[in-house]
């Protein structure tokens, strides 16, 4: 018996993403996950963009930065996923590069 799963597509400038995993003491200090990486805990990874996000950049599988006041954050298929607006993301992290 195959397996159905539910899609979720973004409409209009929203692009969702799954957020870089990080831990944060009970202090507030924030451990990050990967080695050698310097980043806020403002990052993920693009799963769906919109159809009417403009920048061609913004696909599927690449790491952005975002604002850290921006989206909001849902699950739907027991994985949590971040919603922002294309005018939210500030960067894109492309790979091989350590951000200081």
């Amino acid at each position: 018996m195959k397996k159905k799963f539910n899609k979720i597509k973004a409409i209009g400038k929203q692009i969702f993403l799954i957020k870089d995993e990080f831990t944060e003491t009970p202090s507030g200090i924030i451990l990050l996950g990967k080695k050698g990486t310097n980043l806020p805990p403002y990052s993920g990874t693009i799963v769906v963009v919109g159809d009417s996000v403009e920048d061609p950049d913004y696909k599927e599988g690449v790491r952005v930065l975002y604002h850290d006041f921006a989206g909001f954050e849902f699950e739907h298929g027991g994985q949590k996923y971040y919603s922002v607006r294309e005018k939210d993301v500030a960067a894109i992290i492309e790979k091989n590069v350590t951000v200081q």
